[in-house]
């Protein structure tokens, strides 16, 4: 009776090994196409070359262009940051959330970027609040802004910025909420 079972046993390894690594390789396939993701992954750095603050695209880190939703993360940014770049409130408001959307007050809004430029935006990495249906992305990039309108606590005319964003899923599109990971920024003079 142990040699059939032991006869069967090696055979039975091989199987479910290969089919394991099978398995393994076709996951990492699905996972790592860059495909959807517009551009190549960018240096992992945060630093800008050329004439601040940058280029007006938001690129991807080789970290966050491996995240299954890194396609929306970078589309809904881009246009986060291009409705900043261009003073266009409207645009501004149809990508962040509801909740973010009411607190917001447009002369308020147009009178606090009236100066800003933002560019060298790198999503540095991207994380997934599965419970929450919520995405935590570390992005970094410059702002050139005159220096009454900079922070207080930073008041420089270029300041370069490591922010964590809440984008939270609404109406099927990933829009940028207001959280708490949101209020404590690390900045720096350029």
């Amino acid at each position: 009776m142990g040699s059939v079972a032991s006869r069967w046993l090696v055979p039975a390894v091989v199987v479910i090994t290969g089919a394991a690594v099978a398995a393994g390789m076709v996951g990492r396939t699905v996972y790592s196409r860059p495909a959807e993701a517009k551009g190549a992954p960018a240096v992992a750095s945060s630093s800008v070359a050329g004439p601040v603050p940058g280029s007006a695209e938001v690129r991807l880190s080789p970290d966050s262009f491996t995240h299954p939703d890194r396609s929306a993360v970078q589309r809904v940014l881009q246009t986060y940051f291009d409705s900043i770049n261009a003073r266009d409130f409207g645009v501004w408001r149809s990508v962040v959330s509801a909740r973010r959307a009411s607190q917001a007050v447009e002369s308020t809004w147009a009178a606090a970027y009236e100066s800003t430029r933002d560019g060298g935006m790198v999503v540095q990495r991207i994380e997934s609040d599965v419970p929450g249906r919520r995405l935590r992305v570390l992005i970094s990039f410059v702002s050139t802004q005159d220096v009454a309108k900079a922070p207080v606590a930073l008041p420089e005319p270029c300041i370069r910025w490591r922010v964590v964003y809440v984008l939270a899923w609404e109406g099927g599109e990933l829009k940028v909420d207001d959280a708490p990971e949101n209020r404590s920024p690390q900045m720096e003079k350029c």
